[in-house]
């Protein structure tokens, strides 16, 4: 590679820099808001809410950090090359450049391969819910099971591979709802082997075994309001919905219905930060936007 072409390269990282500063600030000002907010309600303790709110916050900020730091450390790199193209006298030296490239080149894959990067999936989150299909009937006999609102059947049971909504353990010790994905299911028991879908910082996904009845399918069509208006949750009504850039479900109440099959619910997030109880209403797409299910005691395995 030329020095004119690097130097193009190190131009362009440079502004990818400044591009990830920039919202590496941002995620830091919602972190500190968030403090704020706790410290307003004057608790010895932070709630659940909260800390899964602050741990999903931190990860992102972290991520943040770990690009900038990878695009600095590319930028460096070039800086390097640039160096040794301009100084180096030997015939060879096209040969050495190129070797010190592939050597980087090596290395950038290996971080590429790391753990999967919280931002990474919320997008593919967010794609599987943009991409859920809205539902066409085609007969009067066909289910209508997991349709936007539609629960699933008593006799249901999610598939290996299949996302779910789960209530599980924390390490702390509290119940919480999360996105996890099948692994297997026990028809003898009615319990399921489940995996947790954030596997970030782990070397591999957390398990949990729960029963039927603390699993809760995703709906698998979208609901278009147009054709199946009963298909959608009423406004006011109480929900558990994945909080945004999380994989945690909190409760909350609807606050607008989608106006057509690709829009997103308006949720209002319990919120005991507000005056009013709840956070601003924010979108949520109709795949994790589940009826509430209140926690009962457990049956441990």
């Amino acid at each position: 590679m030329s020095v004119p072409q690097l130097l193009r390269e190190l131009h362009q990282l440079t502004r990818q820099v400044n591009e990830e500063t920039v919202q590496s600030e941002h995620a830091l000002g919602n972190i500190a808001k968030t403090h704020e907010r706790i410290q307003t309600e004057m608790r010895s303790t932070v709630s659940p809410y909260f800390r899964c709110k602050l741990r999903g916050l931190y990860t992102t900020a972290g991520e943040d950090a770990k690009r900038t730091l990878d695009l600095v450390n590319q930028s460096l790199d070039r800086i390097t090359e640039i160096k040794a193209l301009r100084s180096s006298k030997r015939v060879g030296r096209g040969l050495a450049s190129s070797a010190f490239a592939a050597e980087q080149e090596v290395q950038q894959q290996a971080v590429r391969k790391s753990a999967m990067r919280r931002g990474v999936l919320m997008s593919m989150l967010q794609k599987t819910a943009k991409e859920l299909p809205v539902f066409e009937k085609t007969s009067s006999k066909q289910s209508q099971a997991l349709v936007g609102s539609n629960a699933a059947g008593n006799n249901y049971h999610a598939k290996p591979g299949d996302q779910i909504a789960a209530l599980v353990e924390t390490s702390e010790g509290e119940e919480q709802w999360i996105l996890a994905e099948v692994a297997s299911y026990s028809v003898t028991s009615s319990t399921y082997v489940i995996e947790d879908i954030d596997e970030e910082g782990k070397s591999v996904r957390d398990r949990h075994s729960v029963t039927k009845s603390y699993v809760v399918p995703l709906p698998k069509y979208k609901a278009d309001p147009a054709v199946m208006p009963n298909a959608l949750f009423p406004v006011g009504q109480k929900v558990m919905a994945l909080y945004p850039q999380t994989t945690c479900f909190y409760p909350g109440l609807i606050d607008a219905r989608p106006s057509h099959a690709e829009a997103e619910y308006m949720i209002s997030f319990e919120d005991n930060s507000y005056v009013e109880g709840y956070s601003p209403p924010l979108e949520v797409p109709q795949r994790y936007v589940l009826l509430w299910k209140e926690p009962k005691r457990r049956h441990r395995h």
